[in-house]
């Protein structure tokens, strides 16, 4: 199974709509997005994209992520939303997401980071997998918040299923 990385910021008139100009700007804004725990299965490819394709025939469809996300109107506030992934020579692994806001982008991006390498570091001992650093990956979405309401967002997006069986 391919599971792509995409990332998304936007802003809007409220948080609500921030959130969708951000879900439009990662692709998958036309989705009902089912949100996933954290599970990679075995045989799985993480691949990042700037933006997700999808076809008008899949409008409305279900779309399975993980979702980090984060939506803010504090003006002058930084805003990161980010994903970590951790994944063996089999495929399996696990993902985890965090969220953050803060006065600088240095301090948020440094932790967010930070959040990222000790829930993975916890979620592969409480599975007694070994854990290198050199394996974990990062997918972040950073803005600063400016005269509107804002949102950034990170999926990993597994596939899209149809409502019809």
């Amino acid at each position: 199974m391919n599971i792509y990385v995409v990332a998304g910021k936007g802003s809007g008139k409220t948080t609500l709509s921030a959130f969708d100009s951000a879900l439009k700007k990662a692709g998958v804004y036309n989705y009902n997005l089912i949100t996933l725990s954290s599970i990679i299965p075995v045989g799985s490819k993480v691949i990042r994209k700037a933006h997700y394709v999808n076809t008008p025939e899949e409008y409305g469809h279900k779309l399975y992520v993980i979702k980090a996300e984060l939506r803010s109107q504090e003006v002058g506030k930084f805003i990161a939303a980010g994903l970590g992934w951790y994944q063996f020579d089999d495929g399996r692994g696990i993902f985890v997401e965090h969220e953050i806001i803060g006065e600088t982008k240095v301090a948020v991006e440094s932790e967010i980071n930070l959040r990222i390498l000790n829930s993975l570091k916890d979620l592969c001992s409480f599975r007694h997998y070994r854990f290198e650093p050199k394996l974990v990956n990062t997918a972040l979405s950073i803005t600063q918040i400016k005269n509107s309401p804002t949102c950034v967002l990170v999926l990993a997006v597994y596939q899209s299923e149809s409502w019809e069986k």
